[in-house]
């Protein structure tokens, strides 16, 4: 049995198809890779790539680096999809890297003679891989998990390659190319070290064999001693981490730990000369990390962190912000997070389960129950097969999926209430089982030639079919070549506001459009005038709304604020509607992003900065937390003593740092710059009955109500102003995520259409109602069906009334059409029956109603209607 990869495959065909791999996978995502942005991290990915700017914590500096450099070689292609593309090419590479190290493995036991099937197993576990759910979504938008695919899976093949070449731990030169490609991958994502424990397994595997068979019983007792005395020193760690603020101690403490026991039982392998060197490449790789030091000093655009000092540096790195996070203090049950989320997520990667329903006309839960049963069994039959033929390459192996899934869901944690589905961080170990899918369709093939030689020509067509499958069903859902949702949905926020507004927003997906839409170039976007020419008198410092009638008046400071912002934006940023602020309440939990918004922005801040500096530690800082002990009344001053208002926060509620934030920003900005809250924020501190509604955006108004509506400004935003490419495109595919923001397109419509309904106005009721349920998802229109049926009988019953019949009755099916199960309907259709006496018409829309209601009345009514028929016969006939 063999402990090494054998020299057993043809060099020359091997890289043909290893390079076909690349070329093939990198052709797919070309045809399908974004064009523009996409929603969640893409958009800031994209933008700091482009303007180099400092992303979330930790950073990913190398990655964006990379961004950078292909998007100055670019020339006039625009930045997004160069950035986009990266993830395609980095992506590509991992899908080559699956295909050599599952040949590495399968050399192990295939002997030379059938080399063939060596190159067609790698050629299977890379084409599944490619086009899996999570790895195809990294590969088409910018997305850190791409390189993390890519870095990891040269490292596996590093190793292998290593442990092929390696005698009595000689080449030492790929271990310490292997252990540089993982921190620059740290860079990437500080994920990358993941399978760093299976990579030291494999290394010391020839030694701890050989231990292990001289003497089991000393073996178990110093491996226990050395586990007992490495938790000890984790949980040192952990109380010491928690003293001094550094959560991350433990772990730095758990791998000295390990870095000392090696240097103590390698020390007549590996000379001391080797350890400095792999201290120095670990130096440089992880050196891209300055460049957050260096480049967050300049203040760019995106800051977020602002780790521009040595302490900074550090929480930004350890992730403070997020809070401390410990694998010991589970956030949710291991359980759930095997079962709901890393066995969830894996039965999502293979086989699109709808596309495939629809093809063959079956259920979905038969189609799911099939695909779900032949991933695992023919993994299963993998994993059996390659232990039995070879049980150090198993041994290998399974200590890379070990670590990438068990592992990384007890080490990652995630808690039971995620904000989103958290399936990139699992797409390694679903990679990895792509190995075993090949091992499996190899196993089976090799077991039925030996029972009939000619199977084979059936068998390997076959065993190629499957991942095609996967392929094809895959591939609408991934194709992103024509979608501009997101895009439009940021230029949409950003085209609702008047010039200089301040708008606040919540998360990422109200934030990272906005931001990649003001600092990126993209010939997709389109700016529209903020207000028309007559809306701002030009002599004049005060500008007026005509609707809501509030006086903006921006002082000499304001005006010289704003003048600064612009000179810093138009010389940083080179998309639209650069005028506006976007102030993001998360962020705002933070003295660095305050700081920024008054610094570079044009916001006005009256606090001091040690009010701002200390607002997370100090008590006595104007913004520290706090829960009032009565009641409190907030007054806020506008332009003119008309626009003042107050607002009313009762006693016990709790504010943050964010809230005092916000409750400051507007007392210093109200009156002199337009003020807006993003429609997808729910916590407006207190100001919600001083909000107009326009479309996408929520304006902080004088007025007082419970549902205010601009209706001019919100009937022009939704009808003219915003663009919704690709929305009713059936050939753009539209996931979750997007379907639950386009809902927002669709409440505006319906504020639009209750507003009207109020006016009695049915026909722009209607209208409104009608374009609004196009955007609401299949399975939460029939909530606005009855609403809008009863709109289409309103108005049927008034055109009867004035003698358009044809008119009215076609009001009246569509109310039918939109309803069809309200068994009040019955009774108003006889109405509309009964008063125009078109008898015949009301009993066809009744029989069609009787399709689809169990309801006795509608015989009866029916019959009432037949009887007026004869009543009527006999008076005619009289």
């Amino acid at each position: 049995m063999n402990y090494t990869p054998q020299p057993v495959v043809n060099k020359r065909i091997n890289s043909l198809v290893a390079l076909s791999v690349f070329l093939g996978s990198l052709l797919v995502y070309y045809l399908t890779v974004a064009r523009s942005l996409s929603f969640w991290d893409a958009g800031e990915y994209i933008t700091c790539s482009s303007i180099l700017g400092v992303p979330h914590p930790p950073g990913n500096p190398f990655y964006i680096i990379l961004g950078r450099f292909f998007a100055a070689l670019g020339g006039t292609i625009p930045h997004a999809f160069l950035i986009n593309f990266v993830s395609g090419i980095l992506s590509a590479f991992a899908v080559m890297f699956t295909y050599l190290f599952t040949v590495k493995f399968m050399t192990m036991w295939i002997s030379e003679k059938d080399a063939f099937y060596i190159y067609l197993g790698g050629f299977i576990a890379a084409f599944y891989t490619a086009f899996s759910f999570t790895f195809w979504n990294n590969a088409i938008e910018a997305e850190v998990y791409s390189g993390l695919a890519f870095t990891l899976n040269l490292i596996v093949w590093l190793t292998m390659l290593w442990v092929e070449k390696s005698r009595n731990f000689s080449h030492q030169n790929l271990l310490l190319l292997v252990i540089y490609i993982f921190f620059l991958g740290f860079g990437i994502h500080q994920t990358s070290l993941q399978i760093a424990p299976a990579v030291l397994f494999i290394a010391v595997y020839p030694f701890i064999s050989k231990y292990y068979r001289e003497s089991k019983t000393n073996f178990w007792i110093k491996f226990s001693a050395y586990l007992g005395g490495l938790i000890i020193l984790y949980l040192i760690g952990l109380v010491m981490g928690k003293a001094i603020h550094v959560p991350d101690l433990p772990k730095y403490l758990f791998g000295i730990g390990i870095i000392s026991l090696l240097i103590y039982h390698l020390k007549e392998k590996v000379s001391h000369r080797t350890w400095y060197i792999a201290f120095f490449l670990i130096f440089i790789a992880v050196s891209t990390h300055f460049f957050l030091l260096v480049r967050s000093e300049f203040r760019p655009f995106i800051n977020e962190g602002h780790p521009s000092t040595l302490e900074m540096f550090k929480d930004y790195i350890l992730r403070t912000q997020y809070g401390p996070t410990s694998m010991f203090e589970r956030r949710a049950t291991f359980f759930y997070q095997m079962k709901d989320q890393f066995l969830t997520y894996s039965s999502w990667q293979f086989f699109h389960v709808s596309t495939i329903a629809s093809w063959f006309k079956a259920p979905e839960n038969i189609i799911r129950l099939l695909t779900n049963l032949f991933v695992l069994l023919l993994g299963l039959q993998g994993i059996f097969y390659q232990y039995k033929k070879n049980k150090h390459s198993f041994a290998y192996f399974f200590a890379f999926f070990f670590m990438a899934s068990i592992a990384m869901v007890f080490i990652i944690n995630l808690s039971d209430a995620e904000v989103r589905e958290r399936d990139y961080f699992f797409v390694t170990a679903y990679n990895f089982w792509t190995f075993w899918l090949a091992v499996g369709s190899i196993s089976v093939i090799i077991a039925l030639r030996k029972i009939k030689k000619a199977t084979i020509y059936f068998m390997i067509p076959l065993s190629l079919l499957f991942p095609a499958l996967n392929l094809t069903s895959q591939y609408f859902i991934h194709d992103r070549s024509q979608e501009l949702i997101a895009l439009d949905y940021g230029q949409n926020m950003l085209n609702s506001l008047e010039e200089n507004a301040i708008l606040f927003t919540n998360g990422d997906n109200d934030t990272f459009p906005l931001w990649y839409a003001q600092a990126v170039f993209d010939p997709n976007a389109k700016a529209f005038t903020p207000l028309p020419d007559h809306a701002r008198p030009k002599d004049e410092t005060i500008y007026i709304d005509s609707i809501s009638s509030q006086k903006i008046k921006p002082t000499d400071r304001t005006i010289k604020m704003i003048n600064k912002a612009m000179e810093f934006k138009n010389r940083e940023l080179f998309g639209i509607r650069k005028d506006v602020t976007i102030a993001n309440l998360s962020l705002l939990n933070t003295p660095w992003y305050i700081k920024q918004l008054r610094d570079l922005e044009g916001i006005e801040f009256n606090r001091s900065e040690r009010d701002i500096e200390e607002c997370q530690t100090n008590p006595r800082s104007k913004l520290y937390p706090r829960r009032l002990d009565k009641n409190k009344i907030i007054k806020i001053k506008g332009a003119t003593e008309k626009d003042d208002f107050t607002i009313k926060l009762k006693k016990d509620r709790v504010l943050y740092v964010k809230d005092l934030a916000v409750i400051q920003l507007i007392r210093d900005n109200y009156g002199k710059r337009p003020i807006y809250f993003a429609v997808t924020v729910s916590d407006v501190v207190g100001f919600d009955d001083h909000l107009m509604n326009e479309g996408m955006v929520d304006r902080l108004v004088a007025t007082k109500g419970g549902m205010q509506i601009n209706m001019e400004r919100l009937t022009e935003n939704i009808n003219e102003i915003y663009s919704y490419r690709g929305v009713f495109d059936d050939k753009i595919y539209k996931d979750p995520n997007m379907l639950r923001l386009l809902n927002n397109y669709g409440a505006a419509y319906l504020r639009a259409a209750t507003y009207y309904q109020m006016q009695n106005n049915d026909a722009g009721a209607i209208s409104s109602l009608e374009k609004g349920v196009k955007f609401i998802s299949k399975e939460n229109r029939s909530v606005f069906y009855r609403q809008l049926s009863n709109l289409y009988l309103s108005s049927g019953f008034k055109l009867v009334a004035k003698d358009s019949i044809d008119a009215g009755f076609s009001q009246v099916e569509k109310a039918i059409d939109m309803n069809k199960r309200d068994r009040l309907l019955p009774s108003d259709v006889y109405k509309v029956a009964l008063y125009s006496k078109e008898y015949e018409r009301g009993i066809s829309l009744l029989n069609k109603l009787n399709k689809y209601q169990d309801n006795p009345a509608i015989d009866e009514l029916i019959g009432d209607l037949r009887l007026e028929i004869k009543l009527n016969s006999v008076e005619d006939s009289q």
